[in-house]
């Protein structure tokens, strides 16, 4: 198993797993108790989120991890039509999911890519088949960009501001060649950092990094989150106002 360097990879059983050095001795501890990362998590949680199709556990650190005072967890589950069948399982002959993440983590974040530290990832092995979870660092009172637009009652002028600073995002993933084919409204995540409203994009096990001089994928990711507030404005049955599209589209230009 290659992993990026800063990493160390842990075999238990069949389970192939690994962490930051920090971390190495908790998931040693835990895939030694015949426990998953995830069940594990869910027993010590502190709170939890949505995470993509399922929760995901927010849960003390448990190493010192610099800026990080908890973790959260997130178990793999399929969507579309394989996902009523598979459900959470996928098959062994492409690289992990966690690890394929990783790696791409690793290089988006060099890149300069807003997006939380992954701490430890694991694949359990069931015949032809493996189940997987990721840790990551937890960022604090964060909102994904769906809930601060439809659900939190937030003014005119915090929308825009969440627009505004999610289209900057958008821009920094396209001139820095990160193209992430799945960008929707529930996977950018919103909090202030010194008083600024910051962006934050994370499910990246269905990114690719472009080569720095490639053309700039200036549509596909505009196009899929577009289609996902369209989509929010179906279900919640509200409209977004046109200065609020704009606000997001004039953002898009940005290059700070």
């Amino acid at each position: 198993m290659r992993l990026p360097k800063g990493y160390v990879g842990i075999r238990h059983n069949k389970t192939s797993a690994f962490a930051l050095p920090t971390a190495l001795d908790w998931t040693e501890s835990v895939l030694s108790s015949e426990s998953t990362l995830y069940e594990w998590a869910r027993q010590n949680s502190t709170g939890c989120a949505r995470g993509g199709r399922a929760e995901a556990y927010i849960f003390p650190a448990q190493m010192n991890i610099a800026d990080s005072t908890h973790w959260i967890i997130r178990h793999y589950w399929r969507g579309g039509v394989l996902g009523s069948q598979l459900k959470d399982r996928y098959l062994i002959a492409r690289t992990p999911r966690p690890i394929a993440e990783l790696w791409m983590n690793v290089e988006a974040r060099s890149r300069g890519i807003p997006t939380p530290r992954i701490v430890a990832g694991t694949a359990e092995r069931s015949g032809v088949f493996y189940r997987a979870d990721l840790v990551t660092k937890w960022i604090p009172n964060t909102t994904d960009l769906a809930s601060r637009i439809f659900t939190l009652s937030m003014s005119l002028d915090s929308q825009a501001d969440a627009l505004i600073a999610t289209g900057k995002l958008v821009s920094l993933l396209e001139r820095k060649r990160v193209l992430h084919t799945d960008l929707n409204a529930s996977n950018i995540l919103l909090n202030k950092v010194e008083g600024v409203l910051t962006a934050h994009v994370i499910d990246l096990d269905r990114c690719k990094a472009l080569s720095l001089t490639a053309s700039a994928p200036h549509q596909l990711m505009r196009r899929r989150l577009e289609h996902s507030l369209r989509k929010l404005e179906e279900r919640y049955e509200q409209s977004l106002d046109k200065t609020l599209w704009a606000a997001l589209h004039n953002s898009y230009e940005t290059t700070s």
